[in-house]
């Protein structure tokens, strides 16, 4: 059987980290605490490889957390993703950040059905949110929206919903539902990047861009 080794980057959050998943096991690092992503995923990278005693030829393809999350997290790691495959001749995956959040948190409780609402901190009392099935499925439009605002809570949400990502505990005391505190990490992008594989679900190299939702404020100076 052949075994497809699939580098995953997640850097879609202040915590970055990385997984390789080849042969029915997973190997995963990360930053311990919130780093620069330009400074510390190409060393989280080859302590992953190192770990699953590999070299970058061994990668047969790499996935990249899609968004939304951090504009400046990334776009570091779509370029880090982009320049490894360029260079190995390997194609690129992409993995919605909502739905790996998702998978974690199910994982975590053991769901078998019941919905998810994932969310990343966006800032303030604002995140970036949709809601899925238990066979992640998504049900919602991914949306940015401000909690406790009316409107926010789409139809679909009930009492039994799990509130999910680091969004989730300014979200939980609003809401009144059960959350968990989880960040995206590269190793809940695994099992979905061998499906897309086997699927040949790849993007386009050149013209593939991470799904920001909304741009960075950056203010210019007046100087």
């Amino acid at each position: 059987m052949t075994v497809n080794n699939i580098l995953c980057i997640e850097s879609s959050s202040q915590i970055c980290s990385v997984a390789i998943s080849g042969n029915q096991e997973v190997f995963f690092i990360e930053s311990e605490t919130a780093q620069n992503h330009a400074e510390s995923l190409v060393s989280l990278i080859q302590d992953c490889l190192t770990l699953a005693k590999l070299t970058i030829k061994d990668i047969h393809a790499v996935a990249i957390s899609s968004g939304p999350g951090s504009y400046t997290g990334l776009r570091i790691g779509t370029s880090t993703a982009k320049g490894i495959c360029f260079a190995m001749n390997i194609p690129l995956i992409s993995i919605d950040t909502l739905r790996s959040i998702a998978y974690g948190a199910r994982a975590i409780e053991g769901l078998s059905d019941g919905l998810i609402w994932p969310m990343v901190d966006a800032r303030r009392m604002e995140v970036y949110h949709c809601v899925f099935d238990c066979e992640l499925n998504r049900l919602t439009e991914v949306k940015n929206g401000i909690i406790g605002e009316d409107g926010f809570t789409p139809a679909v949400v009930d009492s039994k919903t799990l509130v999910c990502g680091d969004g989730a505990e300014k979200a939980e005391f609003l809401l009144g539902l059960r959350r968990i505190v989880n960040v995206p990490h590269a190793k809940c992008m695994c099992e979905q990047a061998q499906r897309k594989f086997s699927l040949q679900e790849f993007e386009d190299l050149e013209k593939f861009e991470p799904f920001y939702l909304k741009f960075a404020n950056i203010t210019v100076s007046n100087k």
